[in-house]
């Protein structure tokens, strides 16, 4: 997780967050109140962010219940936690998780800033007792360059650069998420099922101010890797300003499946 260009530690880090979590966390809820997740569960968030889900999860599982969250920077899920909350510093790329003890490990736009899937993966999977729950969200970019759907090509170009750039490091892009259910079947999983949604920006509005603010805070990162021209760059960030501009976001893609045992 070198040179990450999305820190925490931005001044502006806690809002940008903020406006993603409105965004994704009604979709997470259902998704994680539909698998059974309630009181007594132990839990463990991965790349708990700004801390909603883990949060969440600390009211939803109850004084019977665990929820441990981990980050390479803990500071903002440590804003306004529920008592009982665990966090721990972590980086998944080379920090062991503690082994086979949850009930539930979920995950959400983690995966694409880390070098190896499968790796990742597989020490997710290792936390998991015997028949316990794996949940992982990541986004996928593909809806941003669909044909004929009426928003800006600078909006695109934009968003293309943006991505590219702030998983440089990987050697990969921001449109593989497709192949979470295959991943997670590779690995053994029991049980595997996905399923996934659009989001729909329009300028102004929470998400576009998410991505205008991801942008700010990546400007140099993507201008020095040459996907765009700084005036390009600029004119885009105004662009999400605009309420006539409508386009779509990500598309976020949900997969899961039990350990066995």
């Amino acid at each position: 997780m070198a040179d990450y260009a999305l820190a925490n530690a931005w001044q502006q880090a806690r809002q940008r967050l903020a406006l993603l979590e409105s965004e994704l966390d009604p979709a997470t809820q259902r998704r994680l109140l539909t698998a059974g997740v309630g009181p007594g569960w132990h839990c463990l968030e991965v790349g708990a962010g700004g801390g909603s889900i883990a949060h969440w999860l600390c009211r939803t599982v109850g004084p019977g219940g665990r929820v441990l969250a981990t980050d390479i920077d803990t500071r903002l899920a440590a804003i306004d936690a529920p008592p009982g909350l665990e966090l721990l510093q972590r980086d998944l790329t080379r920090d062991p998780l503690p082994a086979a003890q949850f009930d539930l490990v979920h995950t959400r736009w983690l995966l694409h800033h880390l070098p190896d899937l499968d790796a990742a993966v597989g020490r997710l999977i290792g936390a998991l007792k015997p028949g316990g729950l794996l949940l992982i969200e990541e986004p996928d970019f593909y809806p941003v360059h669909a044909r004929h759907t009426g928003s800006p090509p600078l909006y695109a170009q934009f968003m293309d650069a943006l991505t590219r750039a702030v998983v440089a490091a990987t050697g990969r892009d921001c449109y593989w998420a497709r192949g979470l259910p295959a991943l997670l079947a590779r690995h053994g999983l029991d049980d595997v099922d996905a399923a996934a949604e659009v989001a729909v920006l329009r300028g102004g509005g929470p998400l576009a101010r998410f991505y205008q603010l991801s942008g700010r805070q990546a400007r140099q990162h993507v201008l020095d890797a040459g996907l765009i021209n700084a005036a390009e760059y600029d004119a885009a960030l105004a662009l999400l300003d605009d309420p006539q501009v409508w386009a779509f976001g990500a598309c976020t893609v949900a997969a899961w499946g039990r350990r066995p045992g």
